[in-house]
């Protein structure tokens, strides 16, 4: 019998060493991706220095490199978490199931969201600035990206015609491009000078004006 109790106290040992192994790691994951946020939306990619990140993170660049193994795999897992914080911003299951004004509705919900996390704007703004001639690692995630937002915007209109809610003469593509260079614009203006651009505030009555613009006419 005690030989027993010796077998699961050393079983339960060696499960909650793993256990705390990886609760560490995930911790330290977690500080090398808010860290290389805040470096990526401050310098862009070329200017971020891995010995930076790890340098704040309060580790070596060797050590870095053995959760991230490269800096475009910085990157990009810092992109997927920024994407991860989008969808869970828009507080909807499955975006592409929006219809009509649900789309307008999503979109307010999604700029309060925004203007509270002024890092993860800048940096989306940053790496679009800085991949737009191509040769860059986040310029296929800026692509898809805007091509995914107006596809979103374009579809939900669509569906809102089919409805009968919205205008059938609306061009739904030239309207959903538009949605998104308003917010994309105003996003811009709102980094640039915080304090005198309203950016849920004006991005509302933006939207505000556009319901009333293209809903159907009973």
């Amino acid at each position: 019998m005690a030989d027993d109790n010796s077998a699961r106290t050393g079983e339960s040992a060696r499960t909650g060493g793993r256990a705390s192994t990886y609760a560490r790691g995930d911790a330290a994951k977690r500080r090398i991706l808010d860290i290389a946020t805040e470096e990526f939306a401050a310098r862009g990619y070329w200017g971020a220095s891995l010995q930076d990140i790890a340098g704040r993170t309060g580790m070596s660049k060797p050590g870095l490199l053995h959760h991230f193994p490269s800096k475009q795999a910085l990157l990009a897992a810092v992109l997927a978490e920024r994407d991860l914080r989008d969808r869970y911003g828009m507080g909807v299951d499955d975006i592409f199931t929006l219809r009509g004004l649900q789309v307008l509705d999503m979109l307010d919900r999604l700029v309060v969201r925004n203007a509270e996390r002024s890092g993860l704007v800048q940096l989306s703004h940053v790496l679009a600035a800085e991949s737009a001639g191509g040769d860059h690692p986040a310029a296929e995630h800026g692509r898809r990206h805007f091509t995914e937002a107006r596809t979103l915007v374009r579809t939900a209109l669509e569906a809102g015609i089919a409805d009968g809610e919205l205008r059938g003469d609306l061009d739904c593509g030239l309207l959903a491009t538009q949605i998104v260079a308003v917010m994309e614009g105003l996003e811009n203006q709102w980094l640039a000078d915080p304090g005198q651009v309203d950016l849920v505030g004006v991005f509302h009555a933006y939207t505000r004006d556009l319901r009333e613009r293209i809903r159907a006419t009973p």
